[in-house]
Parts: C-alpha cells; sequence; structure tokens
C-alpha cells in the first residue's frame, strides 16, 4: 500500500502511524526493528539537517533494502523542509510523503509554493503535509520551562488553516493544539476542544501532530479516537534514549574501541521506545 492507502486505513480504523526522525544508522536500526517486532508501518523521517548528513540517495537506498530484506511498510517522509528545492529533489529521489514547512514565509508565499509543489507530488503518487502556524520549541531534552505564550502563538485557528487547505489541496494539515518540540520538565497538555474544531473544520483532510515525545499516552489516544490524528511525529524521546545507552555504554567498556561492538544495547534502548509508540498509537499488527 502507498501512503494515502495507509492514512486512510489509519483514518478509518482510528489509529496513527509512528513517523519517527533518524539521525543515524543506530536509530535506522531501531525503528526497523521495532517496526518488525510489532508487524507495524512506520514513517521514517529526515529533516533537512538528517538529509544533509545521511544523504538523499543513501536513505532511499537503506530504506529500500531494509523493506525488501524484512517485509516492512515503510514510508520515507521529508520533515519540515522549509525549501521548495529540497523538496522537489526529495520528490524525484523517491520519498513517498513530502512536508513542506511554509510557516516562518509570508502566507501567501506558502499557498504559492504549495501549489507548486503538489501537482509534482501528486503526479508521482505522493502526500504532501503543509502548515501555516509555527510549532513552538525545539527538538532537545530543555531543563527550562516553555511557557504558555509561546506555545499559544502556534496555536491552529480553525477558520485560516480551513482556508489554507482549501487553497492548497494540502493532503496533511499539520494541526498544532498544545503539542510542542521537545521534552519539558512540566510537558504542556494538549487542546482536545480545539483539535476538535479544527477536525471539523475540513474533515476530509489527514491531521498530523508533531512533536509526540513527552506527551502522556492518555492524551494521545485521545488526539487519535477524538481527532483523527493519523500521522504522529516521534524525535526528541528516541535522541534521549539514544544518548544515555551510548553513555553507559561507554561507561560500562572504556577499553572498547570497536564502535559496533558497543551498539546493540543503545540500538535496543531506541527500539523499546519506538515500540512502546507503536502501541499507544495502535498500528501494531496491521502488517
Amino acid at each position: 500500500m502507498n501512503a494515502r492507502n495507509w492514512l486512510e486505513k489509519a483514518k478509518s480504523e482510528k489509529f496513527a502511524i509512528g513517523a519517527f526522525n533518524v539521525d543515524n544508522l543506530e536509530i535506522f536500526k531501531a525503528v526497523v526493528a521495532g517496526a518488525l517486532a510489532k508487524k507495524s508501518p512506520v514513517m521514517m523521517e529526515f529533516s533537512d539537517g538528517e538529509v544533509k548528513f545521511l544523504e538523499l540517495n543513501n536513505i532511499v537506498d537503506l530504506v529500500k533494502n531494509a523493506e525488501e530484506e524484512y517485509g516492512i511498510n515503510i514510508l520515507l517522509n521529508l520533515d519540515h523542509s522549509p525549501d521548495q528545492a529540497k523538496v522537489e529533489e526529495a520528490i524525484e529521489a523517491g520519498f513517498e510523503l513530502i512536508h513542506y514547512d511554509g510557516s516562518k514565509t509570508p502566507y501567501e508565499e506558502n499557498v504559492e509554493i504549495c501549489k507548486a509543489i503538489i501537482p509534482k507530488a501528486h503526479e508521482k503518487g505522493l502526500t504532501v503535509e503543509g502548515e501555516i502556524d509555527h510549532i513552538a520549541g525545539s527538538s532537545n531534552v530543555h531543563k527550562e520551562q516553555i511557557t504558555f505564550d509561546e506555545i499559544k502563538e502556534g496555536f491552529t485557528k480553525p477558520e485560516k488553516a480551513k482556508e489554507f487547505v482549501t487553497e492548497t489541496g494540502v493532503d496533511i494539515f499539520a494541526a498544532f493544539f498544545g503539542n510542542v518540540h521537545g521534552v519539558y520538565p512540566v510537558q504542556p497538555s494538549i487542546d482536545i476542544d480545539l483539535l476538535k474544531k479544527i477536525r471539523e473544520a475540513f474533515p476530509d483532510t489527514f491531521l498530523s501532530m508533531h512533536g509526540g515525545s513527552g506527551i502522556s499516552d492518555s492524551e494521545v489516544r485521545q488526539a487519535i479516537e477524538i481527532g483523527k490524528i493519523v500521522k504522529i511525529n516521534v524525535n526528541t524521546e528516541m535522541r534521549k534514549a539514544f544518548r544515555e545507552g551510548l553513555e553507559k555504554a561507554l561507561k560500562e567498556n572504556p577499553d572498547e574501541y570497536a564502535v559496533y561492538k558497543i551498539m546493540p544495547d543503545v540500538i535496543s534502548g531506541v527500539q523499546k521506545v519506538v515500540e512502546h509508540k507503536i502501541d499507544v498509537f495502535g498500528s501494531a499488527g496491521k502488517i
């Protein structure tokens, strides 16, 4: 099944597909292992920085090889790209989902770029995600607390979002209703009532939830069941598990210089995060 088929299945059966950011081979292996263990579809997504580090064609080949070897469904997503040229490169390279992030550009320019990108993506059977509001925070483990004013600044306004969706024809809309990038000492709560209003404003468009790290499992389930969220992005919790696992492995193996020998436990730690998210999202056993 292609990305649209999976998103339609997720919407009708009330589950979400985890969109896991990958910035090294170990996290890639952890996502593959988690998907295989849980018999779940997954999205692997790469931001512009991650694409620059791993390189576009390498990413496409890694995903194709894993799908063929393990018989799992990996949907390849370009995440939060603000660059039209890089978006078009990803379309040509073989990505299945394209997220153009025009939230920092003037609204009309955002619309025009989306309208230029979407036909090129649709011609190849790809899906396009768009956004108009800039999500607060960053994909990190924060010691400082995020303020309500920072969060509220990026809340989606249902009527404005409906206008954007109608003008552009995006397949997926990135909705912000209290979700933030990163993990904080006290994680903000999501606004389910606002999500319901967003869902009602354009019921035929898929909705994504960025900032899937740190949100309580119960709130995530509400977002899926009530708001019909079908795509949930996860990054920070995996990065945290990777770093903590690596630090532990290095401490326990001070004389080991063959890096691959200390990585299995690191990968396992990230895999546990992936598997837990899959269970919460309800996508286990869907393959």
